[in-house]
Order: C-alpha cells, then sequence, then structure tokens
C-alpha cells in the first residue's frame, strides 16, 4: 500500500570564504533517503569523512534492502526494522571514518555530523549526531526535530545562551559528539509521523547562521507551491548573502498525496524493487 509520495531536492554551496565544501548531502527516492553530513578536520579530511558517511550508510541501506547484507539478530532486536537498519547503517560509516583516520596523521582529527531521515509506511525514522538539524514544517508551525549536540547548545539548556545566541556563538562549532572521533559512539534515533503536506528540512549549520528559523519558517510558508529544488537555492543563496562564513547545505523534502500509477508504472516500480 502506498501511503504518501516523497519529493526531495538538494543543494550544497562552498560559501563566500571556505576554500573548500566539506558538507555532503545525498537524497534517494529509490531508498526513502535524505542525508546531511558536515565534515571537519585539516586538510581534505572533512570532506573525506562526510564523503564517507554519506556513501557507507546510503550503500549499507541499499544492500540491506536487496539482501546482499542483514541486520545481525542480535542488534538492538526491540527496535523496528526501519531503525535498526539504519542504526546499523550509521555504525557502519561511523566504524569506517574511524578506520581511515587511523591510517594517517593527517585524518586523525577528521570527523563528521550526521542527520539523516528515512520513510517507510506512515513513519520517518533520523539518526542523527553533531549539529546539523533536521526541522519539521508542518500546518504553518516550524519545529526542529533533532538536538544540536555542541557546547553551545549545552549552554542553551543551562540558560546562559538563547538559542539565537547560540546560532553565533564563538563556542558555536565545538561539538560534543561526531561521528569519526571513537570507534563507537552514540547516535540520536528519532521515529515520528509524517502526513501529506509535511516539509522536512535537513540543513547544515551553514544554513542557520545566516538564517533564524522565523526567517526560513517564512521562505518556506511563501514557496509552498515553489519547485523544491528552486526553494533550496533560494533558501541557500540568502543564508549566504547574510552569513557565508561556512559551507551551506539543504535538503528539502515534501509528503505528497500518493499518484495513481498506470499499470506500465506499477509493472516497473514493481520490477524495480525486487532487483
Amino acid at each position: 500500500m502506498s501511503y504518501f509520495d516523497i519529493e526531495f531536492a538538494a543543494v550544497t554551496d562552498i560559501g563566500k570564504i571556505r576554500e573548500k565544501n566539506e558538507d555532503n548531502v545525498l537524497i534517494s527516492s529509490d531508498l526513502s533517503l535524505g542525508i546531511v553530513a558536515d565534515g571537519m578536520g585539516g586538510h581534505s579530511a572533512g570532506e573525506i569523512a562526510s564523503n564517507i558517511a554519506v556513501s557507507v550508510l546510503a550503500e549499507t541501506i541499499r544492500k540491506i534492502n536487496r539482501k546482499q547484507l542483514s541486520v545481525p539478530e542480535t542488534f538492538l532486536p526491540r527496535l523496528t526494522p526501519t531503525a535498526r537498519k539504519l542504526l546499523l547503517a550509521a555504525n557502519l560509516a561511523n566504524e569506517a571514518i574511524y578506520s581511515t583516520a587511523q591510517t594517517s596523521d593527517m585524518y586523525k582529527m577528521m570527523g563528521t555530523t550526521l542527520t539523516g531521515v528515512i520513510f517507510d509506511e506512515e513513519n520517518a525514522t533520523t539518526v542523527h549526531v553533531g549539529d546539523s538539524r533536521l526541522y519539521l514544517f508542518r500546518n504553518d508551525k516550524f519545529v526542529q526535530i533533532t538536538t544540536d549536540h555542541s557546547l553551545a547548545m549545552e549552554h542553551v539548556r543551562q540558560g546562559l545562551l538563547t538559542k539565537e545566541e547560540a546560532n553565533h556563538s564563538r563556542v558555536q562549532n565545538i561539538l560534543t559528539r561526531a561521528m569519526g572521533i571513537k570507534r563507537s559512539i552514540e547516535f540520536d534515533l528519532l521515529k515520528f509521523p509524517v502526513q501529506i503536506g509535511d516539509t522536512l528540512l535537513l540543513c547544515s549549520d551553514g544554513l542557520y547562521k545566516g538564517l533564524s528559523d522565523v526567517q526560513i519558517a517564512k521562505i518556506l510558508r511563501e514557496g509552498e507551491s515553489t519547485p523544491l529544488v528552486k526553494l533550496c537555492k533560494q533558501l541557500v543563496r540568502l543564508s549566504n548573502e547574510r552569513d557565508g562564513q561556512d559551507n551551506i547545505s539543504t535538503v528539502l523534502i515534501r509528503i505528497l498525496p500518493p499518484q495513481k500509477l498506470t499499470l506500465k508504472q506499477r509493472l516497473k516500480k514493481l520490477f524495480s524493487l525486487s532487483k
């Protein structure tokens, strides 16, 4: 049964001052998956870390879907199959980054954030570590779903900073959790229902350094009938104009009514799922 259709778009930009883009994004309709990863480390280490995070996570999910890889029965059996699959993929990606970091002094301190969301039936499941974010825009309300793993957000929780002050704090870039720093790390895993009309936004911190939540919500509200890729470009461009001190990445996802497929389309979809 098709509960809804999903539209994806993604844009990533180097920003105004960085020499390279250490962000990586991925959108995949066949996997029902969207990911943003923001790498860190000297030389090209951050770019490598975020690339490994995105590619290993997506490829692991693809292998599990094709039954080329199995989730061990002992791996968190109380979770849903989708959550177990996503968390196993994230753990394998973290191990791959950590192992690569041990191969060279240049890569020793490399790491990355990761925020990924996958859809199954009427639900979204999110895996998250670091300060990239997932937001939900529903019924004119814009809500941050993930929690930043940063020193600045710790200060917000302690009442030392407001959330807006934290976005521009000098300790904003100090992460309390990230991929690749340890062989085993703790990911946040969140599951929530989605409904037709929802828009989900994944982004690196470069986006919200230039745009407040109120400004992002206004753009999404006014762009409800705008093509998603155009809306992504608008968000990135405006954030770049107002800040641009970091790489900026945005993934937008719309939950749409299920399409009525022709017989030919249904057969094609069935064939692609059976591969």
